[in-house]
Formats: structure tokens, C-alpha cells, sequence
């Protein structure tokens, strides 16, 4: 790989293409990426983030195109809605996995019972809906998906499930999570732990041959490198040295120095991503911290216009986990106003009431695989002292945090008092799957649920959630809307920053992506 002068647009699109386009480059694709995926499983395509460019390896049923909205067909050409709880998914024609195996009804109706069985506990459980999805075989080339429960957003759901070899679930199940084996234009080829994972050309992709396939054309290199570099330092090196075709999630600060060099150049676009502050409350909590007036003072006390400076690339949320494009979203709320003395006056009034505000401590905890992590947590607890209430900070690894963000650890560690730091995102413009990821009452006998990393529970709220979500168009929307709102009065989870998605791209690329931030070589263009 080599220098070369860019040409990049970032246009905002999931445009489908026809025919053939540039031909094919023998060169491999390098992309620096901040962290190394914790598995390769097809669950993991949910969510860009955690295995950046699986989706070149392993395709979903239906795309979300990022301009519109509207779903477009990948494995699945065309489906239909059966009554409220079921989807009937046609199946392409003459696909092959990576093993050379068929890709057929059956085997897709396999994938899908695996990604969503909730005995696996993925972490997709969390955007699973209100109920459990299932999946039959109809005929050859026909499936039926079903909910246990009415789910309005079960097409939705087949974007973010991957479908990958029947043979290997069934019979060799465990190298299903390292050696991916998937229909995309690109198959795996090895995993170096620590340092990168690699793909070379399919050339049995149906893509090739399709009239229409998704994109805006069809995969031009010869073979992708993924090499993890948590040091956006080490990324931004690789992109100057010339070692690296696109950077994903550089800081704003190498954005800025972007406009330096001739050789490449940053791009940006809003994302589907935020970052959230989860205080415990219900579940075996610091007692504490069910004192409202404690909460609040906790909530006020967090600068969060001075939290985006410090992230760059970032923006003030308007007082909720979503932007005004989603379902649901209340745009009489405000963020919480930043106010030392209005939080020193709340405090008080609980000491005057007993509350042992000076005894009680937070712990202020992120993953290391979150950018400028140290940073954040350290500012918070900062934030949070000044008004008089001891803190710790802590960053952790993925293998250490995950469990504490999950339910099946809260009693062990009772009672908390932590506040979790972390990224998620929004992968569909509705608060639906956020309302219940974040505050549906976890259940402590199925601690892989959807809601199993909710610190919330209240009985009124998980009723008037669980009818908003069978609703439909307006009716869904008022109903959402006032569920945010209630979520927001009680100083549950602090919405700290809605984030842009940012690459930097070397010369003679062109890049398309849009809110979900998906890195598909279907959509970058050589155009030297």
C-alpha cells in the first residue's frame, strides 16, 4: 500500500448499485481500528463498533440504507409482514458460505434460532423486543420469523442478524466466534491475536453476477487487513507513515491536524452512537443513591458542554439517549442544566435529613476501548467531588467491565454505587430498544435478557413500555415520547454525548457511509 492523493466524498447513502464498476485492485486494504473484536461471531455485525468490517465477511437478511431508512434486500430479496407477530423472508437464490455449503432456507432459519436463542446470550439479546424470535423453514426458499410477542420492528431485526454456515453451527459450533464463515464478498483468513485480522476476495459472491446488489460498487481490492491499534496516536502514525488506507475513529485532534497533509484527509458525519452515564438506582444500589434529591445533585453537577469539548467530534444530547429523527423523541426536554449550587443546596437538605451524603462514594468506571476514556472518567469524578461527594475512578478492560455492566453481578458487588461510562448506539430511529435496554427491569433468573444491563426497575414504567412497544406509527411515537420524558425526571442515566463518527482516509478513495458509521468496501470507490 502506498501514498496517494485523496478524492473522498461523504455522501450520506446506502445507494444500491447495477452492473459492473472499477476493476479490481490486487492491493490489500489496511484499516487501522481502535480496538481487536472480542469475537467474530455473526451477532457481532449488530454493531460496528465492536468488530469493525465484519459485514464484508458475513451478510445480514436486509440492509438499512443510512439516507432513507427504508430496507433494502441482501439474503433476503423481498418480505412480508404476517399478522403482528410474524415476517415471511424470501431467500436468494444460489448462494454459497465460505465452506462452500448452500445457503438455504434451512440454513438461514439456523442462523437466525442461533443469533437470537437467548440460552447463547449474545449481546444482541439487548435489541431483541418484547418478545423471543423463532424461525421455521416454509418451503425451499421461504422463511417465517416469529416473535413470541407482537413486535412491529421484527424486519428491523433481520438487519442486524448475520448469517453464516449451517454446517459449522451444527457441527464445529466453537470456531464459529473466531473463523467466521459468511456469504460476503470477502472470506476470512486468519486471526493474529493482538495485532490484526485478515480477508481475501470471495469469488463465488453472488454479488458479482447480480444485476443489483447493494452499495455504489462492488468491492475493488484483493484482500482487507484489520489491525488493532487502541492508540489513536498509533493510528494516526500508521495513516502518516502510509501504512494505512482509512483510520476508523480518530480524535478530534487528529482531525485537526488532518488539514496539514496533503496525503489524506479527516471526514465526519453524525452517528447512531452516544455515551451515557448509568447511575445505579433499583438493583442492589447504595441506598443512597435512591435518594432523589442525591441523584439530582449527581446530575447537575456534570458539565456536560465542557464533557463534548474534551471528546471533540461530539454534541450536547437534548436531555436523552436520541436525536430528533427517532421515534419517541421529546423535544420539550432540555439537558440537565449544569448547577454547583443548586447541587451544594440539594445535598444539604438531604444531610439535613439524615442522608450520609459525605460517607457515601461513586465509582466513576469506563472500558479501556473507549476513546479518551481516562480523560472522561477523571473529569466526572472531578465534577462529581466538587459538590462534596467522594469518587474513585477506574478504567478497566472489556474482560473485567463487562461483567460488572451485567446483572448477574450486581448482587455479588452489593451494595453499588458505580457509575458505568460507556458507548452504545441507537442501531434503529426509534426509542423502543432504547427504553428497554436501558431501563426495563433486568431479570436476575435470566441474566442474558434484553434488559440485563438495566440498574432500573419499576413496574409502571415496564407496563406502559411493554404496550408502547406493539404500538404503531403515531400512537407509538406520543407513547414513547412520554416514557423519555419519564425516564428523564428521575435522574436515571446521564445522556453525556451524542457522537459523530469519524475516518481518515488516504488519497484516490472515495467513501460512502452513513449514521451507522459501517465500513463496507461495497461503498469505497478507487478513483485514481
Amino acid at each position: 500500500m502506498s501514498n496517494k492523493n485523496l478524492v473522498l466524498s461523504t455522501v450520506m447513502a446506502g445507494v444500491m448499485f447495477a452492473g459492473n464498476a472499477a476493476a479490481e485492485s490486487d492491493e490489500t486494504f489496511v484499516v487501522a481500528v481502535p480496538q481487536e473484536p472480542q469475537d467474530l461471531a455473526a451477532q457481532a455485525i449488530y454493531k460496528e463498533v465492536n468488530a469493525p468490517g465484519l459485514r464484508n465477511v458475513i451478510e445480514p437478511l436486509i440492509m438499512s440504507d443510512s439516507q432513507t431508512g427504508e430496507f433494502v434486500p441482501v439474503l433476503a430479496t423481498k418480505w412480508e409482514r404476517i399478522g403482528d407477530d410474524s415476517l415471511r423472508l424470501h431467500i436468494r437464490e444460489g448462494v454459497t458460505f465460505h465452506d462452500g455449503t448452500p445457503m438455504d432456507a434451512e440454513a438461514v432459519a439456523t442462523s437466525i434460532e442461533f443469533v437470537w436463542d437467548p440460552e447463547n446470550a449474545f449481546t444482541i439479546q439487548e435489541y431483541a423486543g418484547p418478545g423471543v424470535i423463532t424461525a421455521t423453514v416454509e418451503s425451499d426458499n421461504t422463511v417465517i420469523v416469529h416473535s413470541s410477542e407482537p413486535d412491529p420492528m421484527l424486519d428491523f431485526r433481520m438487519t442486524l442478524t448475520g448469517i453464516t454456515s449451517q454446517r459449522q453451527i451444527e457441527e464445529n459450533p466453537s470456531e464459529h466466534y473466531t473463523h467466521p464463515l459468511g456469504t460476503g464478498p470477502y472470506q476470512f483468513d486468519e486471526w493474529n491475536r493482538g495485532s490484526n485480522w485478515k480477508a481475501s476476495r470471495y469469488d463465488d459472491w453472488w454479488g458479482w453476477e447480480a444485476d443489483v446488489a447493494y452499495g455504489t460498487n462492488k468491492p475493488q481490492f484483493d484482500a482487507l487487513e484489520f489491525r488493532f491499534r487502541t492508540e489513536s496516536s498509533a493510528r494516526m502514525a500508521m495513516m502518516q507513515a502510509g501504512e494505512a488506507d482509512i483510520v476508523n475513529a480518530p480524535q478530534a485532534s487528529d482531525c485537526a491536524r488532518a488539514d496539514e497533509y496533503e496525503e489524506f484527509r479527516c471526514v465526519s458525519g453524525p452517528s447512531d452512537r452516544y455515551l451515557y452515564g448509568r447511575l445505579d438506582h433499583s438493583l442492589y444500589a447504595d441506598e443512597r443513591l435512591r435518594d432523589e434529591r442525591v441523584r439530582e445533585a449527581i446530575f447537575i453537577a456534570v458539565d456536560y458542554a465542557g464533557l463534548s469539548s474534551i471528546l471533540g467530534l461530539a454534541s450536547v444530547p437534548q436531555g436523552q439517549m436520541g436525536t430528533p429523527d427517532m421515534t419517541g423523541f421529546n423535544d420539550t426536554l432540555e439537558q440537565y442544566e449544569y448547577d454547583l449550587q443548586r447541587a451544594l443546596e440539594l445535598l444539604a437538605e438531604a444531610r439535613a435529613d439524615g442522608v450520609d451524603v459525605d460517607g457515601l462514594e461513586v465509582e466513576v468506571m469506563g472500558r479501556n476501548d473507549t476513546p479518551r476514556i481516562g480523560e472522561l472518567v477523571e473529569a466526572i469524578g472531578a465534577m462529581i467531588e466538587s459538590v462534596g461527594i467522594s469518587t474513585v475512578q477506574t478504567v478497566q478492560t472489556p474482560a473485567v467491565a463487562n461483567p460488572r455492566f451485567r446483572v448477574s453481578d450486581y448482587e455479588a458487588n452489593a451494595p453499588r454505587a458505580l457509575l458505568q461510562v460507556h458507548v452504545k448506539q441507537n442501531p434503529a430511529p426509534d426509542f423502543g430498544l432504547n427504553l428497554l435496554s436501558n431501563f426495563g427491569c433486568p431479570d436476575t433468573d435470566d441474566p442474558a435478557g434484553a434488559t440485563r444491563s438495566s440498574v432500573f426497575c419499576d413496574e409502571t414504567f415496564d407496563q406502559r413500555l411493554n404496550e408502547a412497544l406493539a404500538m404503531v406509527g403515531k400512537e407509538r411515537h406520543e407513547a414513547m415520547r412520554e416514557l423519555v420524558a419519564y425516564v428523564h425526571e428521575r435522574h436515571l442515566t446521564m445522556p453525556l454525548a451524542l457522537l459523530d463518527h469519524a475516518y481518515l482516509i488516504s488519497s484516490d478513495y472515495e467513501l460512502v457511509f452513513g449514521p451507522a458509521g459501517r465500513l463496507l468496501m461495497a461503498n469505497v470507490s478507487v478513483t485514481r
